[in-house]
């Protein structure tokens, strides 16, 4: 009786096949955890939003800012951008934190009380700009001036939250930043940690009761660049910054 025999293969084909079948696993799996992850950091969105709303609702404002650095992590913020706005509006001027209570309303008049309104794209490439009401003519901060690098937390990296904000100000007798606003943005919440480093600012060591007088018609401008990119993007893609 003939028996047909089926030829071996060889054994540099099989390790092919099972290195070509092992990277599709890799690939799916790495697809499947980051999908589940991404989830997961969705439903901690959801409810850092939740949170927000009630603490502001109950004047725990500190708490309410608190999750609002978590709530507002995402692209798509469509308008709970406005939301978001109006209670830390609320929660600084509870507070006290005046300056920042104007810039946010600043920031809510110019980018989101008329259309087109500021809703990032999906790619984060887009940069809006305030038309109305923003200064014409700009100085660089005085050297003695020392701003700190804004917040970005790690959930606003992982959710991709880049670009560049441009923020003007002004001084007052005090070396004291007034009059912060915000010029350019991607994003409204990189736009109010900006606002706070920008806020914080203070005279350097051994400058504080050595301020120079700054004419009040002075208007200085200052840029802060968002930067972050995942481990698989190209190496010459951006690093992680948040720099003045």
């Amino acid at each position: 009786m003939l028996r047909s025999r089926i030829p071996a293969r060889p054994a540099s084909v099989s390790l092919v096949l099972f290195a070509a079948s092992f990277a599709v696993l890799l690939v799916l799996s790495s697809a499947g955890c980051r999908s589940m992850w991404n989830k997961v950091r969705e439903n901690e969105r959801t409810f850092a939003l939740e949170n927000a709303r009630s603490n502001a609702k109950r004047g725990r404002c500190a708490d309410a800012l608190a999750d609002l650095d978590r709530a507002e992590a995402i692209m798509a913020i469509d308008r709970f951008a406005i939301e978001s706005l109006q209670i830390r509006i609320r929660c600084y001027e509870k507070l006290g934190l005046m300056e920042l209570r104007s810039a946010h309303r600043r920031l809510l008049d110019d980018y989101y009380a008329q259309e087109p309104m500021a809703f990032p794209a999906a790619d984060g490439s887009s940069v809006f700009r305030a038309e109305a009401g923003a200064p014409t003519r700009f100085d660089r901060p005085p050297t003695w001036l020392k701003i700190a690098r804004p917040r970005y937390t790690p959930y606003a990296q992982r959710s991709k939250l880049v670009g560049r904000v441009v923020v003007a100000f002004s001084l007052g007798a005090n070396g004291k930043t007034t009059d912060i606003h915000v010029l350019e943005m991607p994003h409204p919440l990189l736009a109010s940690w900006a606002i706070e480093a920008v806020a914080g600012a203070k005279p350097a060591r051994g400058m504080k009761d050595k301020v120079p007088v700054v004419e009040s018609s002075r208007v200085f401008v200052t840029t802060f660049n968002f930067e972050w990119r995942w481990a698989d993007e190209p190496a010459d893609a951006q690093s992680s910054s948040a720099t003045p």
